[in-house]
């Protein structure tokens, strides 16, 4: 089903498993042709099932509710939750990997919980994983454990009738700003470094059999206007169309 041939009955039903790439292509670019309603943010697909919320701070300061939702979401590992519960109204699943990109932090007792930048803002939260192993994004037991991870997660997508319905979003993140600038790190990480760990997980999922939605490093610049600031991963209003537009000549059903 796409944006164009569902415009005159309803609005594309979406779910967002991601962060800012996805979102913002439905907020910026999507006009009335989306409706998003589910969006599971902050969670890495490690965390999935790995329940970590006993060691979760109840009485952090958070700044939003919104945070504090996602971050009790990916602390409880509550993805499949998540779906399923959005599954029979979903048109399309939208994917993005922008939030595996500073690892997660592993329990002495299995629980997981990502290392968002929500997470690493707020003291308490921080606290709370400081004695969690930290294990790296694009680290081989990352890559190893995430592989294996994501071969579930197809299973569970198809047995809920999501996985015919799922884009990947493979953006690369910019390298330069539309202004001809270098692109800042984000947390350690420049946009060179991120594309090349990204490389062997976009393949591992086109392995799996998802449906891959691919930009290329040349095509993508980042926007110092962008409302979210200045990031490698926050792109000029064409980025996003230029999604929209594919979206809307493609059927995820296919």
């Amino acid at each position: 089903m796409t944006a164009d041939s569902t415009a005159s009955a309803h609005p594309v039903r979406v779910v967002i498993y991601g962060s800012c790439v996805a979102r913002d292509t439905v907020d910026l670019a999507g006009g009335d042709r989306f409706d998003v309603i589910a969006y599971i943010a902050r969670q890495s697909l490690l965390s999935a099932e790995h329940d970590a919320s006993a060691h979760f701070p109840g009485d952090a300061s958070i700044e939003s509710d919104f945070q504090r939702r996602m971050m009790e979401g990916d602390f409880a590992g509550n993805l499949a939750e998540r779906l399923a519960e959005a599954a029979q109204e979903a048109d399309l699943l939208l994917w993005d990997l922008v939030d595996e990109r500073h690892g997660v932090h592993v329990f002495d007792d299995g629980g997981v919980a990502t290392r968002s930048i929500d997470l690493v803002r707020v003291p308490e939260v921080l606290a709370a994983v400081e004695d969690a192993r930290h294990l790296e994004f694009g680290a081989e037991e990352h890559f190893a454990l995430w592989s294996e991870r994501a071969s579930t997660l197809r299973d569970e997508l198809a047995e809920l009738s999501l996985l015919e319905k799922t884009v990947v979003l493979q953006v690369p993140w910019a390298l330069v700003t539309v202004d001809g600038r270098h692109t800042p790190r984000s947390m350690g990480t420049s946009a060179k470094e991120a594309n090349e760990a990204y490389l062997r997980y976009y393949q591992r999922l086109r392995e799996l059999g998802f449906r891959i939605l691919e930009l290329q490093p040349l095509g993508v610049l980042a926007d110092p206007e962008h409302r979210w600031g200045l990031a490698p991963f926050h792109y000029s209003q064409d980025v996003y169309e230029e999604i929209v537009e594919r979206l809307s000549a493609e059927d995820p059903s296919a």
